[in-house]
């Protein structure tokens, strides 16, 4: 089955650098007509990019991630590329909403439990409360202890996600 993390790095990459082309051009937009048409046509490329990538989450459905195999791993690629770039965050709490009912494989259920220990660690962005509602489904032993673990950390950040992400754990 084919690997979709390349493909979504480089249309991570590609829009980021898009984006910071951007970025760039406006600050100095209005010193010419050269350099707005520099920034005009920075918009241009932006708006007008487009990937497979693109393709395939345009694809993505409730009944095409329950029954196509080859979307379904291109979603969880794509959660645990985990991309960050402009509207990333959109298409990830859409994923994850459609993901919610599934059952899921182990090893689908690992890349969730890593995706949201990296964000514990690493800074919750707006998708993170729709990965902390997936917690009863992928919790394990190991995954609250990791949690737990967090909880204590001196980083208030650090501390504060995970006692955001227990607030989902379903005691047995």
């Amino acid at each position: 089955m084919t690997d979709f993390k390349p493909q979504i790095a480089s249309h991570r990459d590609a829009l980021n650098e898009l984006l910071e082309r951007i970025h760039a051009t406006y600050k100095v937009r209005d010193l010419s007509d050269k350099h707005h048409h520099a920034w005009a046509e920075a918009c241009s490329e932006f708006h007008s990019f487009q990937s497979e990538v693109d393709n395939l989450l345009e694809k993505v459905s409730a009944e095409t991630v329950a029954e196509h195999k080859p979307l379904r791993k291109f979603v969880f690629d794509f959660i645990s590329v985990d991309p960050i770039y402009f509207r990333s965050g959109y298409e990830k709490e859409r994923l994850l909403k459609l993901l919610k009912p599934l059952d899921f494989t182990e090893h689908e259920r690992a890349v969730l439990r890593q995706t949201i220990l990296s964000r514990v660690s690493n800074g919750a962005l707006r998708e993170y409360r729709r990965f902390c509602q997936l917690i009863p489904k992928i919790q394990t032993d190991d995954f609250l202890a990791e949690l737990r673990t967090a909880e204590q950390s001196t980083n208030d950040d650090i501390s504060r996600r995970a006692a955001f992400a227990l607030e989902y754990v379903v005691e047995h």
